[in-house]
């Protein structure tokens, strides 16, 4: 378990590095492409994430997340529906009881991503490449196929996806707004880890991840 926990933290790390180094190319891009530039700017964590899982890849010889990247099943196709629902779902639950704790969670300004593609259709097709194609698959990667795995040697399927899930959670701790994102995006990550642990598929996990962004993100 201790591992997993090494993984997310080393995420976290790559993810600040990312930050520092992807930032300046997509101010490029913004500049020179104002629309697909905005969309960019939604995504400078996940090219760390992928570093860190690419180096885990490969350092090991016995076990290659990218194999689980397969057609999902009539079940699989489900969890991609329920994922991104059930989490806006609990959201909306959890959001009034907030206040109890001492805790608020401010409203998502902008417009939803699907607006914007809509708005622009020259950035419909590198738009979808890059979320469902690039970004979520790196993110998921890591800390589905990679953390997920990490957890597996010490701790059964329940654990793993509790765990996993928190450790999701962790990493939007230090990256996307405190407690309150740790919060919800453990909600998000539990309903994923249950969702990879049921179908060993990552394609699962990143086609809700990335559907959650087109569908309910604004930009």
């Amino acid at each position: 378990m201790g591992s997993a926990g090494v993984l997310t933290a080393l995420g976290v790390i790559a993810a600040f590095a990312s930050v520092i180094v992807v930032d300046p190319l997509f101010g490029t891009i913004r500049t020179e492409w104002e629309p697909f530039g905005e969309l960019l700017q939604n995504y400078i964590v996940q090219p760390g994430f992928g570093l860190i899982a690419a180096c885990y890849i490969w350092r090991r010889d016995d076990y290659n997340p990218l194999d689980r990247i397969q057609t999902p099943s009539v079940e699989g196709i489900a969890w991609i529906g329920l994922i991104p629902i059930g989490y806006e779902m609990a959201v909306r639950v959890v959001t009034p009881l907030l206040p109890i704790l001492g805790l608020n969670h401010g409203a998502h300004d902008g417009t939803a991503t699907w607006q914007v593609l809509l708005q622009h259709p020259e950035i419909i097709v590198p738009g979808l490449v890059i979320m469902f194609g690039v970004m979520a698959p790196m993110e998921e990667i890591l800390y589905r196929g990679v953390v997920h795995d990490a957890l597996e040697p010490a701790i059964g399927s329940p654990g793993r996806v509790v765990i996993g899930g928190l450790l999701f959670g962790v990493m939007h701790l230090f990256l996307s707004g405190g407690i309150v994102s740790m919060l919800l995006t453990s909600i998000f990550g539990v309903l994923a880890a249950s969702a990879y642990e049921r179908s060993k598929n990552l394609t699962v996990p990143i086609m809700a991840h990335a559907g959650h962004w087109l569908v309910f993100t604004a930009i």
